[in-house]
Order: C-alpha cells, then structure tokens, then sequence
C-alpha cells in the first residue's frame, strides 16, 4: 500500500475539481449495490482518502488509486475507489465497507 498521507488533503481538493468519469464496471457494480450517482457525489464532496495504491498497484491499474470513504444517503458508509488519470478522476467502483474485512471504524483494514 502506498503511504502518501501528508498529500492526501491535496488530492482530495483535486479530486474535487476534476472531470469525473464513470468505469463501465463502476456503473455495473453501483446499480448491483443500490448505490445512486448522487451518494458518490455527496462521498467526493465530504469524504476523505483513507488508503492509497501506488501505480500498477491496484490490479494492474497504471493510475495512482485512491479510496475515499464518506456518507451516502443517511448514515450509509460507503467507500469509493477512484483512478487519478491527469486531471481526470475515474470512478472504479463503490461499496459499502464489509465488516469481515474493515474495522468497526470502516477505515481500517483487519489483520488477515
């Protein structure tokens, strides 16, 4: 995993700025999970990157890879993994963070 920390607020604000793009498999994998393109909005507009992945790191992605954890609608956690492509953010997929594998904090990962 990549640490890059101290420049995840940076991200973020660019994050917030770009071109947002949907992947095919993002648009296949919210509609399966009840996820609308509103809550990702409302993710991006108040979350924050919790995990990192350098390039080639994220199932041979070439971007950096970001998840960003926020609130869909509700009290609704949900995670999202963008792609950092120039200045286009490109949307990977989203899910709600499963208890098997997160902490009760949704951000951290348990041991394996």
């Amino acid at each position: 995993m990549y640490d890059g920390k101290d420049r995840w607020q940076e991200e973020m604000a660019r994050i917030r700025r770009a071109r947002i793009r949907f992947s095919r498999h993002c648009w296949k994998r919210i509609r399966k999970r009840g996820i609308t393109a509103e809550e990702l909005a409302g993710v991006i507009k108040s979350g924050e990157i919790i995990q990192g992945h350098a390039p080639g790191m994220y199932r041979n992605n070439p971007d950096p890879v970001r998840v960003i954890m926020g609130r869909g609608n509700g009290e609704r956690i949900l995670h999202l993994v963008v792609a950092l492509h120039g200045k286009t953010v490109i949307l990977v997929t989203a899910y709600e963070p499963d208890p098997e594998i997160w902490e009760n904090d949704r951000r951290t990962l348990r041991p394996r």
